[in-house]
């Protein structure tokens, strides 16, 4: 795949034109991984991010990612097509190099984000696989579907990260490492912050390890159109029917 001319032409695509008008349901998904259990499941012990993750300084959250979850293409379906928001031969071309490189979970041949140094120093300190270039996965998948330039959609996944950090469920999980914990008192932690009933923006999933069914990645829904507000019980969204997620009612945290 050329650089070059081609590579700014796809860090420059208007994806706006994408998006039909908005909707009430409209919303992202903020996605973040438990360290731990990622790098117990699979070859997943192998990747750079979690030989970093080994040090015992290394935050156990990972940002994953920060998901359009709408009807981006105005073909009235929710579907795989709604990603890569690209057209023609660059969108193909994007899609082949993706489609290899998931296959060993190193997307440094996709063509980089184009970034300032301080974005850049942000995002690495919250996703460590940046290492393995999952920023540029992220981005050609999902960040080209969301209107903003990649720095201002990388700085919105940065704070929601630093926000869910704070919150009394990260604190928890946290202060629970090592141990298992119910499923409820996920949720109820959850709730102690943004208010009753607000689980349902919630979703827990878990993996497979030796010990049993460990908490892997934890997902906030948020509206689409308050996304600038930050985290808070305001911006949260509530899906019509809410995943409950694949966690058992006790949950393993590495």
């Amino acid at each position: 795949m050329r650089a070059g001319p081609l590579l700014l032409a796809l860090v420059c695509v208007v994806v706006l034109g994408f998006a039909p008008d908005a909707f009430a349901e409209d919303s992202y998904l903020l996605a973040l991984t438990w360290l731990p259990t990622f790098c117990a499941t699979g070859s997943h012990a192998d990747l750079p991010e979690c030989k970093l993750a080994a040090n015992a300084d290394a935050h156990p959250f990972a940002l994953h990612g920060l998901w359009p979850d709408w009807d981006i293409n105005g073909d009235g379906r929710r579907d795989a097509a709604d990603a890569f928001c690209l057209t023609g031969d660059d969108r193909n071309a994007i899609l082949a190099a993706d489609g290899g490189a998931a296959k060993v979970g190193n997307w440094l041949g996709l063509p980089a984000v184009q970034l300032s140094a301080a974005s850049e120093t942000d995002l690495a300190a919250v996703m460590p696989g940046v290492a393995s270039g999952l920023e540029r996965h992220e981005w050609w998948k999902h960040g080209t579907c969301s209107g903003l330039p990649a720095n201002d959609y990388f700085a919105t996944a940065v704070l929601l990260t630093r926000q869910v950090e704070r919150t009394s469920l990260a604190q928890l999980i946290q202060g629970s490492a090592g141990k298992s914990v119910e499923r409820k008192a996920l949720l109820a932690a959850f709730e102690q912050d943004f208010g009753a009933g607000t689980a349902r923006a919630l979703t827990l999933d878990c993996g497979k390890t030796e010990h049993g069914m460990a908490l892997l990645e934890l997902r906030i829904r948020l509206q689409r159109d308050r996304l600038a507000q930050g985290l808070n019980p305001d911006t949260l969204a509530f899906p019509e029917k809410a995943p409950r997620g694949d966690c058992p009612a006790q949950i393993e945290l590495p």
